[in-house]
């Protein structure tokens, strides 16, 4: 006679139960983050496209005709002229075949954005090689891969630890009950094939001592663990540490501070992925200073690290209508790009609900690199050689300010040397840029 298949145990339902949803919400957050940055890279690259196009398109209107053939020949930028027949030899077949408008060509390990566009003059072709950029976009799903493939491995082995720990009790009085329960089912058997009445003659079952009483016992003799992450790992026993269950000062800021990151995340997720899909988020009433005082305490711990001092001399009491989570991802940027290029400095944040001001004394942004400071990967935004900060150059964090500024009808300009100094540099933030 064969066995069944054993029914899964309660520590293998607790372990598949806790490592199954995260696995799900650490796995969502994987694919949405994936997909806003793919988003996000198609339309930076759009817009970078668009740049090209209109400034070619500029060339051609004024006086004289430009040559057909190539015009432009650099290692992400390639742009045609054809007129008629002339100069259709120089363009590549793949493009020569496509209709006017925006396209997209993946050659063998390469990914290209086209644009097509009949002008007076000929057609214009337009292609920008973003090979580079689609890599950093898989890099960048590698890596969101990696971490949560740890996250499950590691929320697999915490759940079956803590489940093995409460079910071990449990498990031992089932097996120390099990013969009862075997000589009972036994003997009312026997009796049933002698005629007797079950409850008549054969006593009821009797029922399992209680154990839990000695392992709380044991408990109370054990002394207290000083491993500081035991508290984590058996919460019922941070009352007993602790007289009245009170946590320390520096306990309870800790918590406060990671519950709020935690919020800041996922806030920060969303207004990401209300950004890349293009939606507005509806304006609320804010305090202006709170919201620059978020964003600075945000960045306190790095700004300290790096000898940057900031100064918030910002009109108290000053409400604006906006969306509060883009309002501070643009200051945070702007502060994150001053702790990583101008410290060690002086950063000041003044202004009122009509602007905001972000001057700092660092070494300012030479004069060649200062309209490119807002370009998506753009090196070289300071005057010295490395960042302050030691940290690499991501070239992201303005280019996301202005994108937000865009979004909300703000505008987000920068001067250097900043105004007033010879050295520096100066943002300005224009909540009134419509009227």
């Amino acid at each position: 006679m064969s066995r069944g298949r054993r029914p899964f145990t309660i520590t293998q339902r607790v372990v598949w139960a806790v490592t199954g949803t995260v696995a799900l919400l650490v796995g969502l957050q994987t694919v949405l983050a994936c997909f806003a940055m793919h988003v996000q890279e198609d339309e930076l690259t759009d817009v970078m496209l668009h740049r090209e196009v209109r400034h070619l398109l500029g060339l051609a209107q004024r006086p004289g005709l430009m040559p057909a053939g190539a015009l432009v020949a650099s290692p992400r930028v390639q742009a045609w002229l054809s007129r008629g027949g002339e100069g259709a030899s120089d363009v590549p077949a793949d493009v020569r075949r496509l209709v006017p408008g925006l396209h997209q060509l993946e050659p063998p390990g390469q990914v290209l954005h086209v644009a097509v566009v009949d002008t007076e003059d000929g057609r214009l072709s337009v292609v920008l090689d973003a090979t580079e950029s689609e890599s950093r976009v898989h890099r960048f799903g590698l890596t969101l891969l990696a971490l949560w493939l740890v996250c499950v491995t590691a929320t697999a082995f915490i759940a079956r630890g803590v489940a093995a720990i409460r079910g071990r009790p449990d498990r031992r009085g089932d097996a120390q009950h099990r013969p009862l329960v075997a000589r009972e089912i036994g003997r009312r058997r026997l009796a049933a094939r002698r005629g007797e009445h079950p409850h008549g003659s054969v006593q009821p079952l009797p029922r399992p001592r209680r154990r839990d009483g000695g392992a709380r016992a044991r408990v109370r003799r054990q002394p207290r663990s000083r491993d500081p992450h035991a508290a984590h790992r058996h919460p019922h026993r941070c009352r007993a540490d602790r007289p009245g269950g009170a946590a320390r000062p520096e306990q309870q800021q800790r918590v406060e501070r990671i519950v709020a990151s935690d919020d800041e995340i996922i806030a920060t997720t969303a207004s990401t992925l209300s950004s890349s899909a293009g939606r507005v988020v509806d304006a609320e009433p804010i305090d202006l200073r709170e919201v620059v005082r978020t964003a600075c305490d945000a960045m306190d711990d790095r700004a300290a690290s790096c000898a940057l001092r900031i100064a918030i001399d910002v009109v108290g009491g000053e409400s604006l209508a906006a969306d509060r989570q883009a309002l501070l991802t643009i200051c945070r940027n702007i502060v994150k790009n001053a702790v990583e290029h101008a410290a060690p400095a002086q950063l000041t944040i003044e202004g009122d609900r009509h602007r905001l001001t972000f001057r700092d004394d660092g070494p300012g942004i030479d004069a060649a690199a200062l309209p490119h400071v807002f370009e998506r990967y753009h090196e070289g935004h300071r005057s010295d050689a490395e960042p302050a900060s030691g940290v690499p150059r991501r070239g992201l964090g303005l280019a996301i300010a202005r994108r937000l500024c865009d979004m909300q009808g703000w505008r987000l300009g920068v001067r250097s040397p900043a105004p007033g100094g010879a050295r520096g540099v100066a943002f300005t933030l224009e909540f009134d840029a419509a009227a």
